[in-house]
């Protein structure tokens, strides 16, 4: 019975990466950004930074990164809306907000839950920057396979 040799694999895996990389970051479409153009526009705050708890206990007593930020804010029908902002492709970096900080909120008329917070960063940029390590993936994958 001959091993198993992971190395005939590896240029593979990393073309497979990186495609994907590539194509989740030009594809892939944010819905609640279009809430910019045609939803409500109303001041909302900053209400809670916390951890989010996939972290490693030692990093978390080192490091006081907060990347769930929860945001509230009243509709144009007197609504209460808190709820964590999920935006993908949003870089919440740390120190980007504390808890008051006002912020700009788009949205959806008939479903207030779906909204859209207006960044300090651009969501382009994160874009880029997945595209070109899913490219720098595809061309180690494509350097291992040709040598």
């Amino acid at each position: 019975m001959q091993d198993f040799d992971f190395k005939q694999f590896e240029p593979f895996l990393f073309l497979i990466i990186g495609l994907v990389a590539v194509i989740i970051s030009t594809i892939k479409r944010n819905r609640s950004i279009s809430l910019k153009d045609t939803g409500e526009r109303v001041e909302g705050i900053i209400y809670k930074l916390e951890q989010s708890g996939n972290r490693n206990s030692d990093l978390e007593s080192s490091s006081s990164t907060m990347d769930k930020i929860t945001v509230r804010f009243v509709t144009k029908k007197q609504e209460w809306i808190t709820s964590e902002i999920k935006q993908p492709f949003a870089l919440f970096f740390t120190g980007q907000y504390k808890p008051g900080d006002k912020v700009e909120v788009y949205y959806d008329p008939t479903d207030p839950a779906n909204f859209y917070v207006d960044t300090k960063q651009s969501e382009l940029v994160a874009r880029i920057v997945i595209t070109v390590v899913g490219l720098i993936f595809c061309l180690i994958g494509l350097y291992k396979l040709c040598s």
